[in-house]
């Protein structure tokens, strides 16, 4: 049997080499750092988890997880998501022993759980209208966060939802807002929120059954801001506070304004009455900037740190990082910081500093794989559901779409995609085609995710 010392150990290089790399900081924080792990006889990877909640996002990890201990160790194990409070494991240590501790131990739950403290989402004070570049991309975007933060009612713009790809300004939108609220109406109150803190402080809620504290945290507000709402997806308990949440402040005249990756329509596991709620306001599609967007973003950020930079070098770069404006910034940043090391800015040089990030004049090679790792992205499902039996609606959407774009963008044949698909009959993949070719025309949801997908993947 091995000790809870040797789990330790091993699930501390696998999360520092492995698994945080591939997690962003907010999620690992909230999600993995509670984890104790241990090993049993059967070599199973026993992860213990605070609560069910996490217990449910920790699950669909497993294949990564399973993956990184077998990168870690050279060796395969099982890896089991177990539901304990830190009581619980405390007290099944001091009752056989941390050396022989193991899976099967069993002792009745420890009442008045205490998690760990849940950091405050503060607003970033760069985030401005004034530093926002506005296109054509994102105009109507930026006059409907303007007349929000004029706190005039805005009713038609209530709730605020502004949903697209990673990187595209919906964040700096959104800090803007409650910038300029809490610069312009000293008696406002706003609080803006991550959706992952906002679950992480739900679960603090169910432990603790402080209800009413939170309730008042968030029902208490002029304006409440709450980043990327996908995140509540699938979370039953989390909608139901939500929605009374969501419908106290609509009631009380207070603005709501959420971000997302994708429309309210696309949050199919969401339920019905809070996704009606949500779709009741102005919804908004923020789309990759244009080329002269692009243009004054650097012109601008260049600007802001004293670089001279042509226009040769400008164009060069707006011409071949254009998927978003987080990837544009890496670039700047990058070129940057090879002039504080004393290199001109020419083209010559521009094209050396950014030979890793950018690839002139040539587009990404477009491959079934590459379809589906832009549509399991956008569905937020992975690429082995795409080939799986599953057959749940946004599975089965994902795979559909997948097909769809296989067919009509590579020219790949029926019988090709069906084979990349999990071996399927090429009959299967007609259907899907088919049924995607009729949904286009009556599924918004569907359209729009053809010509977002499609966007991705030309970038």
């Amino acid at each position: 049997m091995k000790s809870e010392g040797d789990a330790k150990i091993i699930w501390q290089k696998t999360c520092e080499e492995y698994l945080k790399p591939e997690i962003s900081a907010l999620a690992f924080q909230t999600w993995f750092e509670p984890i104790e792990p241990f090993l049993d006889e059967d070599k199973r990877f026993i992860l213990y988890v605070p609560n069910d909640l996490t217990k449910e996002f920790v699950s669909k990890y497993i294949p990564l997880i399973e993956n990184a201990l077998r990168l870690a160790t050279s060796n395969s194990f099982e890896v089991l998501v177990e539901e304990k409070s830190a009581q619980q494991l405390q007290a099944m240590k001091e009752a056989v022993g941390p050396d022989i501790f193991n899976a099967s131990t069993d002792l009745a739950k420890v009442p008045n759980f205490k998690p760990t403290p849940v950091r405050e989402s503060k607003l970033n004070p760069a985030y401005t209208f004034d530093s926002f570049v506005v296109g054509p991309s994102n105009r109507f975007a930026h006059a409907a966060c303007v007349a929000v933060a004029s706190m005039h009612g805005s009713k038609n713009y209530n709730p605020l939802f502004l949903y697209g790809g990673s990187g595209l300004g919906k964040t700096h939108l959104m800090q803007a807002i409650g910038n300029h609220v809490n610069s312009e109406y000293k008696d406002k109150k706003v609080r803006y929120v991550q959706s992952e803190q906002f679950v992480n402080e739900f679960i603090q809620v169910i432990a603790n059954k402080k209800y009413d504290a939170f309730r008042q945290k968030y029902r208490q507000v002029d304006l409440l801001l709450i980043d990327d709402i996908q995140f509540i997806e699938g979370k039953e308990q989390m909608q139901e506070e939500f929605f009374h949440t969501f419908n106290s402040l609509l009631e009380a005249g207070r603005n709501i304004v959420l971000t997302c990756d994708k429309p309210p329509q696309s949050l199919t596991t969401l339920e019905d009455r809070l996704r009606t709620r949500i779709s009741s306001g102005l919804t908004i599609d923020i789309n990759p900037p244009d080329y002269e967007t692009r243009m004054a973003i650097l012109a601008r950020l260049a600007q802001t740190h004293g670089l001279i930079i042509t226009d040769d070098v400008l164009d060069y770069i707006a011409a071949n990082v254009t998927s978003n404006i987080r990837e544009l910034e890496g670039a700047f940043k990058t070129l940057y910081a090879y002039s504080l090391l004393g290199n001109p800015i020419n083209l010559e040089n521009a094209r050396n500093a950014l030979k890793d990030i950018v690839t002139p004049a040539a587009r990404r090679q477009i491959d079934s794989n590459y379809i589906m790792n832009v549509c399991a992205n956008y569905f937020d499902v992975t690429i082995a559901d795409l080939k799986s039996k599953k057959r749940n609606q946004v599975i089965t959407d994902a795979r559909h779409v997948a097909m769809y774009l296989c067919y009509n963008l590579i020219d790949m044949t029926y019988t090709d995609i069906g084979e990349d698909f999990g071996n399927r009959n090429h009959a299967t993949v007609i259907h899907a085609c088919n049924k995607i070719e009729n949904d286009i025309s009556k599924k918004p949801e569907i359209d729009r995710a053809i010509k977002e997908i499609s966007l991705r993947l030309d970038a």
